[in-house]
């Protein structure tokens, strides 16, 4: 058996023990479940490329610290990402019709527009917390808006036993989080 091999056969086993624990981190970290998949990928590609100079011994706590640096700094980067969309909001914000209401009127809905936004971060984050079979089920359906037969085959499961998830997702959410929307759109 070549080294080459031998360091294969290692990889494969330290991926096998610790691909889970890698993708939990980078969740924790980044709160996002596609994100926590890029992140987790690189790391192994890290891993494997630098397997010569990696202690195997100590490798879960390369991998966890690895893993949280690489999540802090993609959290780092994307704060100073602009959006295309932000971009064309900015552009929308400042049309002449907008200049006729008041400073007051205009930060007020700057303010409801961040707590909408951290609801619903918040309820993406609740939702990954408890069930990210859920989550996976409502970010593909509703926020990739992809058609339900679609997302079914995408996660494996049958058309009825999507349904269901949505249909708890959201009853879930409705209990937990419609009094903080109703506050919301009240004020």
């Amino acid at each position: 058996m070549s080294v080459e091999s031998i360091g294969k056969v290692a990889f494969d086993v330290i991926y096998e023990d610790n691909v889970e624990l890698v993708y939990k981190v980078a969740a924790k970290y980044c709160g996002n479940h596609h994100t926590a998949e890029e992140i987790a990928q690189s790391v192994f590609i890290k891993l494997y490329m630098n397997m010569d100079h990696v202690n195997l011994d100590a490798v879960r706590p390369w991998l966890v610290l690895t893993t949280k640096y690489m999540a802090l700094n993609v959290i780092r980067d994307r704060k100073r990402e602009v959006l295309i969309d932000d971009l064309l909001y900015e552009k929308h914000e400042k049309a002449p019709s907008d200049f006729d209401h008041s400073t007051e009127d205009v930060f007020i809905r700057k303010l409801k527009e961040r707590a909408s936004r951290e609801l619903v971060k918040d309820i993406f984050s609740a939702l990954y917390d408890l069930n990210p079979s859920w989550y996976e089920a409502v970010t593909i359906t509703y926020v990739l808006e992809k058609p339900q037969k679609e997302v079914a085959e995408i996660m494996g499961v049958k058309l009825e036993t999507l349904h269901s998830m949505l249909y708890r997702a959201k009853k879930w959410i409705r209990k937990h989080f419609e009094e903080q929307f109703d506050r919301l759109n009240k004020a």
